[in-house]
């Protein structure tokens, strides 16, 4: 049953029950608007607190930047204090160095930069300038400073032997030094640059290219430095048979090799222990002295192995030095633990570090007139072969005693072999496997490798038994692409009539007229690749051989040149993969320099 509901008993009743709900409503939207207004004022604070911690944030990286770019500056003036053996001033730069490069981490400490560092975008550039500045100042406290004390006397000679425990001391220097270096790499490596504003990704790709060029220095040292004390008889003593070529004769590693010592080091002492020339074997033989590879022999033939004048044709300096070996146990018997091979134009470079040395017959050997007078002059002044090969022994008796009393800088002198190694007048072969390791695929070497980038060979050889490769210069024009290969050699004479006219025999040689000179120029194609043509100065030719030889084709072809005169030969190889930025060339190392340009081919 429905009950009604009691209603107001008054008008003072029924006012307030009408009132009510007003009143209650009314609170509440004040409040709302309060927190609003303390909403908008906790923002207004807070943007005004990033804006103030945005331009903190700023100051501090321009003012880690100004330090490292300061720190910069300084670098240089360490370096070359260290390569001049400055110890005080290395020192004195690697201090100021340091005060930099602390002074850039400084502003990246603390509660305000870690914080900044979580911030969207913002942070991940921050993270880099902290890791930046970071690496750097441990680089200069780990490894920078500790190179300063570097003494590179350690590698020069005194009284005709090296110090092997001073090697000791400066292989663990530079153990430490390359350590960090690699700490370096693999800490600014990991550092993600995707994101990352152009000023601060700029500055991880600045460092990580310095590093990773210090690497490349510093790694041949450091595993050269590993291997030396053994190299220079710690362990017991070592044989190095050393052979000078002479360009006056090409053949494809540098010349006719006609002059060869014995160096024996033990614990650091170093000396001549023999003489050999090339009248010291019995030649020509019948039969090669060794088996040879039928490929050599399809584009040099076998008397590459019958007569020592021709070993050196093949351009694989460990297939030469095997045939060497033949001849010397057979005829010499001196145990041999390496090979060496020099050419007087390298020679010349180490004169320029040593100075002149006096020989016996009181001519002054220069850097100047080294060349000259080794591969030329001395024809003229000695017609007994005999008497030539005993001037070339005394003039690389007189350079080796110069070089193992010390003289000169031992930085310079690491570049002047490191230039003669470039230009493939040093090579190297060892029975050592660890050595060889170590100079892996280099020129030194003396090996085209077989892999990495496409890579022509160009290689000349005299045919006139004669010294008048002397006169002749090379220069080389190739290119790489559309699937192509292509070399343009050209061989120059500068051999006048009025010169040719009073030549020497030995010099002129007994099969051509003395103003010819006849050359075999072997071109080799890169790996892979397959001969399509061979011309000279633009007329189809047909070559004196063609072959595979050390994995990649070969071709064979002559040139002649009459007094003054130029001819080109052009080769095209198919099958290869590439441009002109990638291509490689070795070449016969000649007299002069040989001037080389490498390009794209086009169509």
């Amino acid at each position: 049953m429905h009950q009604e509901q009691p209603g107001p008993r008054t008008r003072r009743e029924a006012r307030t029950l009408t009132e009510a709900p007003a009143v209650e409503t009314r609170p509440p939207r004040r409040r709302r608007h309060w927190i609003w207004i303390a909403l908008v004022i906790a923002l207004i604070l807070l943007l005004t607190a990033a804006v103030v911690a945005a331009v903190q944030l700023y100051e501090r990286a321009m003012t880690t930047r100004s330090h490292l770019e300061a720190a910069m500056a300084e670098v240089s003036t360490v370096q070359e204090s260290i390569l001049s053996q400055d110890t005080a001033a290395a020192s004195e730069a690697a201090a100021r160095l340091a005060e930099e490069t602390s002074a850039a981490v400084s502003p990246t400490q603390g509660r305000l930069w870690a914080v900044g560092e979580w911030v969207p975008w913002i942070g991940s550039n921050l993270t880099a300038v902290r890791e930046v500045a970071e690496v750097t100042d441990s680089l200069v406290a780990e490894a920078v400073t500790p190179a300063t004390q570097l003494d590179l006397s350690a590698l020069t000679p005194s009284g005709g032997r090296i110090d092997v425990a001073a090697l000791g001391g400066l292989s663990s220097l530079v153990d430490g030094v390359v350590a960090e270096v690699d700490r370096a790499g693999a800490r600014i490596g990991a550092i993600h640059t995707d994101g990352l504003i152009d000023e601060v990704a700029s500055g991880v790709a600045r460092l990580d290219g310095a590093l990773a060029r210090l690497d490349e220095t510093l790694s041949p040292i450091h595993d050269v430095l590993g291997v030396l004390p053994e190299a220079l008889g710690a362990n017991g003593p070592r044989n190095y048979l050393v052979m000078f070529q002479g360009n006056s004769e090409a053949r494809s590693l540098a010349g006719n090799a006609a002059v060869f010592i014995v160096i024996r080091v033990d614990n650091g002492a170093i000396a001549i222990t023999e003489h050999v020339d090339s009248s010291d074997f019995r030649q020509p033989t019948e039969e090669p002295v060794v088996s040879l590879d039928p490929e050599a022999v399809t584009i040099y033939g076998d008397k590459i192995g019958r007569y020592t004048p021709d070993f050196t044709m093949v351009p694989d300096f460990p297939t030469a030095t095997g045939i060497l070996q033949g001849w010397w146990n057979r005829d010499v018997g001196t145990d041999v633990d390496a090979y060496i091979s020099m050419d007087p134009v390298a020679l010349s470079y180490l004169l320029a570090v040593t100075g002149p040395v006096t020989l016996p017959t009181g001519d002054s050997l220069t850097a100047e007139n080294a060349v000259p007078l080794l591969l030329n002059e001395a024809y003229f002044r000695y017609e007994d072969p005999l008497m030539q090969n005993a001037f070339f022994g005394s003039a690389a008796d007189a350079v080796f005693t110069k070089l193992t009393s010390g003289a000169g800088s031992p930085t310079a002198m690491i570049s002047a072999l490191a230039r003669a190694v470039e230009e493939g007048r040093l090579l190297y072969s060892s029975e050592d496997p660890d050595e060889m390791a170590l100079i892996g695929t280099t020129r030194m070497a003396g090996r085209m490798p077989t892999d990495g980038k496409p890579l022509l060979g160009v290689y000349v050889n005299d045919n006139t038994a004669s010294k008048k490769s002397y006169y002749l210069d090379m220069s080389i024009m190739a290119c790489l692409g559309g699937g192509q290969a292509r070399a343009s050699v050209t061989l120059a004479s500068s051999l006048e009539e009025a010169e040719a006219s009073r030549l020497p025999y030995y010099i002129a040689g007994p099969y051509f007229a003395p103003g010819e000179i006849s050359s075999y120029i072997v071109l080799y194609g890169p790996v892979g690749s397959s001969l399509v043509s061979a011309s000279v100065d633009g007329s189809a030719v047909t070559p004196l051989a063609v072959g595979q030889h050390l994995g990649r084709p070969a071709v064979k072809v002559e040139v002649l040149n009459r007094f003054v005169s130029e001819h080109t030969v052009d080769v095209t190889f198919d099958g290869v993969a590439g441009d002109g930025d990638e291509l490689e060339v070795w070449h016969t190392p000649m007299t002069r320099e040989t001037p080389v340009e490498t390009s794209t081919c086009t169509p």
